[in-house]
């Protein structure tokens, strides 16, 4: 594929992603949480538990800016945090049952608009897509750079 079809596709799909994204969010117009809430607590969430410091890194965020979020999410009981066996001066991070709810019913709103218009597919388009979206995830996983 020549370069200049390769910068064409890119910014299509970059385009694409952009539109998604903003599709799903207007899905859920009065979200409990802010954006940096909302993804903090779906990292804690996925993880069970994890350190602040993790987190922080996989955020890409400064540890004081994820200290900040994380004391926004533990005065709304959406964490706890424990002592680390380890080291008793980290603490481990885990959602609290309420926590968990609001994250798993933001996404059932955000995602019920994707999934009403992916029922409404062709057999043809509905393939290609499920063909495209390993094929995403992975270059995704091996090719977006980790800010440093």
């Amino acid at each position: 594929m020549s370069r200049s079809k390769l910068h064409e596709e890119a910014d299509r799909w970059g385009m694409a992603a952009a539109t998604l994204v903003r599709w799903l969010r207007a899905a859920d117009p009065e979200p409990v949480l802010t954006g940096a809430q909302a993804s903090a607590l779906a990292v804690i969430v996925q993880a069970g538990q994890i350190m602040p410091s993790q987190l922080a890194a996989l955020e890409e965020v400064s540890r004081p800016t994820m200290a900040r979020t994380l004391s926004q999410l533990e005065a709304m009981s959406m964490i706890e945090r424990t002592a680390s066996a380890l080291d008793g001066r980290s603490a481990i991070l885990s959602a609290t049952p309420k926590g968990s709810a609001v994250i798993r019913d933001g996404h059932a709103r955000r995602t019920a608009p994707l999934v009403a218009a992916l029922s409404g597919l062709t057999a043809e388009e509905s393939a290609a897509l499920s063909g495209a979206l390993p094929v995403l995830e992975a270059l995704l996983r091996r090719e977006i750079p980790k800010r440093s």
